[in-house]
């Protein structure tokens, strides 16, 4: 008996025997050597250092490539990975496309990278090509394309695609991987790959993936089915599902749960990144879920997450803000306008003078009709309305909907409502506006007017795109206590209705609430939100923000 035969194999999966499954130890071993004798790391510490397989990798490896039918094809013919991020993952993606497109010996081989969009499906790709400029084995064999790895050899190719069916039919693959398939909105490319890898003697699926939206998308579906497998409900010995994650009772923040979660823990990743991460989400409910998304693999019930850190609101280094204080100072604002009888907000924000951040100004405005119709507005919604009024926080205009011509009066003092406003100036006489955020959608007029005013309007999108990193850098900003908000009363109601929408890619933007189905109100956050990215925005006149915090610096 060889060493390799006394190696025992790892299970056989459940139902194997309908397929004569029996054990190639040769196989399993000559793949798992493949990475370290061919294979070289791409990435850190490990740049060009053989690829040594952990543990779960090569006990994964030895399982697909050496469990086979009775005919000597493998039994295995679809492999789900759902691991948390930072495992080596795409390393090993990578590694597994160029096995599947030498290692299978397959003449005319079609193996693919497939993923949401192209790029992502470059990731592996590029990766397993930069693994081929490492190996000059490999250089031998296959010649690098910008987008294709070809062996002339096998006449085999690896090629990236998105997740896009399109015109792909008709083509034969003999391997794919599918990237992050939690990012899937369906599964058609695959159902594509698959039906075309009808013709091949023993085609290889791999998804790989961290967790995702409970209940949304391809991803989620896979991972069902994968889950059912592993339960035993259903019976499937040519799927192999790999899963490492917590149970949703685990202690998040204890390292054993760390080493639970992630089979590469000690390596990649390391006790210091999990420990640091684990530190920056305690006390922020939407940090926590995204921890324990992507470092613990548990899936995310909804796409709402929670909003704003009010301790850490409360906690921002505060003095008064008046329109005054900003006289003179350069500031960028967002406009937030309300349709018919609700606030409208404008919040404007300028680099703070004593230390990093911002200091934040609002006005809003408030269709008042009538006393009696405040009054019930007042009980209805249970928000002191009157009181903000008579602080000066909110500015009550008549009639039964929002007076724009009262805002732009007070924001440019052109229009019919500037006769009516006493004791005013008008903000851009105040202040150096350097421009105003505006939503696309139904402010056509005002924006016309304001830019006819001599105002620098940017149309603002509403949409995860454009909000998500303003949203983050409010989140920032405010963890950190560089938000100085005034302590307007206003602006802190609204920051406690904030709940944020997920992607499932790390990008956010606040939700607006029902107008008609709850009291809740955020206009004066989507303003600020909006001011903060033009103000991140690069300016074309002098270089941006980061050139006035330099001149702010040198003038002491």
């Amino acid at each position: 008996m060889t060493e390799l035969q006394t190696l025992p194999p790892p299970p056989m999966p459940r139902g194997g025997e309908r397929f004569g499954a029996w054990f190639d130890h040769a196989a399993a071993e000559a793949a798992v050597a493949f990475f370290p004798t061919y294979l070289r790391h791409t990435e850190a510490e490990w740049w060009g250092k053989p690829f040594h397989l952990g543990p779960w990798q090569a006990e994964l490896v030895r399982t697909v490539f050496g469990w086979k039918r009775a005919d000597g094809t493998r039994l295995i013919r679809e492999v789900y990975l759902e691991v948390p991020r930072k495992n080596g993952k795409t390393e090993f993606a990578a590694g597994l496309s160029l096995l599947m497109l030498i290692g299978d010996g397959e003449f005319g081989g079609q193996v693919y990278s497939a993923a949401v969009d192209k790029d992502q499906a470059k990731i592996v790709f590029n990766k397993a090509g930069t693994m081929v400029g490492l190996s000059e084995e490999l250089r031998e064999a296959v010649e690098v394309y910008k987008t294709s790895l070809y062996c002339a050899e096998l006449a085999a190719s690896f090629k990236p695609l998105s997740a896009k069916p399109g015109s792909k039919h008709g083509f034969s693959p003999s391997g794919g991987i599918y990237d992050e398939i939690h990012e899937w909105p369906s599964g058609e490319l695959q159902d594509v790959v698959h039906k075309g890898a009808a013709a091949r003697r023993q085609p290889l699926e791999v998804y790989t993936t961290t967790a995702g939206l409970a209940g949304i998308g391809y991803g989620w579906e896979v991972h069902e089915r994968a889950v059912a497998i592993l339960k035993g409900d259903i019976i499937d010995p040519t799927f192999l599902p790999v899963i490492f994650a917590a149970d949703p009772a685990d202690d998040w923040t204890a390292p054993e749960t760390w080493a639970k979660a992630n089979p590469g823990y000690g390596v990649s990743p390391k006790p210091d990144f999990l420990a640091s991460e684990c530190e920056k989400a305690k006390g922020k409910p939407r940090k926590e879920a995204e921890f324990k998304r992507f470092h613990l693999n548990l899936w995310v019930d909804n796409v709402v997450t929670t909003g704003l850190d009010m301790e850490q609101w409360d906690a921002c280094r505060i003095r008064p803000v008046s329109l005054a204080d900003l006289a003179g100072r350069r500031c960028w604002g967002g406009l937030d306008l309300s349709t018919t009888t609700d606030l409208s907000a404008l919040a404007l924000i300028s680099p703070r003078l004593d230390g990093p951040g911002y200091d934040a100004w609002w006005r809003f405005w408030l269709p008042v009709p009538s006393s009696k119709a405040l009054a019930d507005r007042i009980k209805r919604d249970r928000v002191a309305f009157d009181k903000w009024i008579a602080e000066g926080w909110i500015r009550g205009t008549e009639g039964n909907a929002v007076d724009y011509d009262v805002i732009r009066a007070e924001i440019t003092g052109k229009g019919e409502a500037a006769e009516r406003l006493k004791n005013w100036t008008p903000i851009t006489e105040m202040v150096d506006l350097k421009e105003i955020a505006i939503d696309r959608w139904n402010s056509s007029q005002i924006t016309t007017q304001l830019g006819n005013d001599g105002v620098i309007m940017v149309p603002f999108g509403q949409g995860i795109a454009s909000m998500s990193a303003p949203s983050k850098e409010l989140e920032r900003l405010i963890l950190t206590g560089d938000l100085n908000h005034g302590s307007n009363p206003v602006a802190r109601w609204m920051a406690t209705c904030v709940a944020f929408d997920d992607d499932g890619r790390d990008n956010i933007a606040p939700v607006k609430p029902n107008r008609k189905g709850t009291p809740k109100r955020i206009d004066g956050i989507v303003a600020l939100i909006m001011a903060i990215g033009r103000a991140m925005a690069p300016s074309e006149e002098d270089g941006g923000l980061d050139d006035y915090f330099a001149s702010l610096a040198r003038a002491g």
